[in-house]
């Protein structure tokens, strides 16, 4: 019988050396919201009431909306997309 390899997945960032920066949003007057959903109703609905708050009351410029898979990582080059196109994100899953 042959031994069975298993791969462990490790999720630590592997910048060891430095601290990893973000910088704060800020205000989102004027801002493009990025909402990344895998599909889920329930977290479609609130994806609606998200954007609605957000333009009335923090008066961005647009959330945009971005399917991504429900069990896999997302396409490649979605992520840097993303980033290009918009100043925040929301990320969840709803399952």
């Amino acid at each position: 019988m042959q031994p069975i390899a298993v791969e462990y997945l490790d999720p630590v960032s592997p910048n060891r050396d430095k601290k990893l920066f973000v910088p704060a949003v800020g205000d989102l007057k004027g801002k493009t919201i990025a909402f990344l959903t895998n599909g889920w109703n329930s977290y479609n609905a609130m994806g609606e009431h998200l954007a609605r708050v957000l333009k009335e009351r923090f008066d961005i410029r647009e959330m945009r909306t971005y399917p991504i898979p429900t069990s896999c990582a997302p396409a490649e080059g979605l992520l840097a997309r993303v980033a290009q196109e918009c100043d925040a994100a929301i990320v969840g899953m709803a399952n």
